[in-house]
């Protein structure tokens, strides 16, 4: 069954000198109960437009939004009462201890004090949260507001969560269990996540389907691997020089293709399966063996899919 459905969703906004601008341009898609939904695209490619759509904080210009059979633009307080978001920045009862604000969350989404404390509490445990359950939240580190931010979007267990880049400002052990939870409330409670992030190679493990966003259109919807077939089965090839001073010309490989400047020193070419062999021979002596400081191959990724989107017309 349909957690979120939308259709021909249009958001027009208005511009100086008369002329309008389609944040989202007749958007249609579906999200099934219990799916792990991501929504990846550039800055500007109307991401945020469609969230504060979904959460009833702006009105559609034209098209049809429901969440869990909820009618968004009829009855937006009903809606908001099943969804738990995470926004991108900031944090709302920064003045206030971390167990209070969390108490605050769960009561004001309808729990009783005595449930509110508890899953508070659990959350904390969960999180790494409870040495600092008395301090202010304003007082904590990015990192650890960030976790408060995650624990709020959760309490009162609502049906749908919206979160919007979740591991920022988060060290590689709290994005680890923030992913972990994530999947364990998705795979065990059945809770229906929508996902907004930059972080394309972190989202890849927990997605069940993506769109990918440009120009407030889908430019790809569909599974992980259906995005990734994209790019026709080619193979990533990647290097990393000792001299990151040392410049590989974009043609310097004619026989293999263009090769990408990802940084400095860093560089990636894609080869189709069965030239693989001819492309590892011919990057190592060209360059010399002894001037890398890494080289791999890797199969296609959704973060090489997302970039050849972002750059089609």
């Amino acid at each position: 069954m349909e957690s979120v459905s939308v259709r021909k969703l249009t958001k027009v906004y208005a511009k100086k000198g008369g002329q309008t601008v389609a944040a989202n341009d007749s958007l249609s898609f579906e999200v099934q109960r219990g799916e792990l939904f991501g929504l990846l695209g550039p800055n500007g490619a109307g991401k945020t437009t469609l969230i504060m759509q979904l959460l009833g904080l702006i009105r559609p210009t034209s098209g049809e939004i429901c969440v869990e059979g909820i009618d968004v633009v009829q009855q937006p307080d009903q809606v908001k009462r099943l969804i738990g978001f995470l926004p991108q920045s900031g944090a709302p009862m920064r003045a206030i201890g971390v167990e209070r604000a969390l108490r605050y969350t769960g009561r004001l989404r309808g729990q009783s004090d005595g449930d509110a404390g508890r899953q508070a509490s659990r959350l904390m445990s969960d999180l790494g949260l409870a040495h600092a359950a008395s301090r202010d939240v304003n007082t904590l580190s990015g990192g650890e507001m960030r976790l408060v931010n995650f624990a709020m979007a959760l309490m009162a267990e609502p049906l749908l969560l919206v979160l919007d880049e979740p591991t920022n400002e988060l060290d590689p052990q709290h994005r680890r269990v923030l992913w972990e939870m994530l999947d364990d409330l998705n795979t065990r409670r059945g809770v229906t996540v929508i996902l907004v992030t930059h972080n394309v190679h972190e989202a890849e493990r927990v997605i069940h389907r993506v769109a990918v966003m440009h120009n407030g259109r889908f430019a790809a919807l569909g599974t992980p691997g259906d995005i990734k077939s994209s790019l026709g089965g080619a193979v990533r090839l990647e290097f990393r020089l000792k001299d990151v001073e040392q410049v590989v010309a974009a043609d310097a490989f004619p026989d293999l293709g263009t090769v990408e400047r990802v940084h400095a020193g860093e560089y990636r070419l894609y080869l189709p399966p069965d030239r693989i062999g001819a492309g590892v021979d011919t990057v190592l002596n060209g360059i010399g063996f002894d001037r890398f400081d890494d080289f791999r191959i890797a199969p296609p990724s959704l973060e090489d899919a997302y970039l050849a989107l972002e750059k089609t017309p």
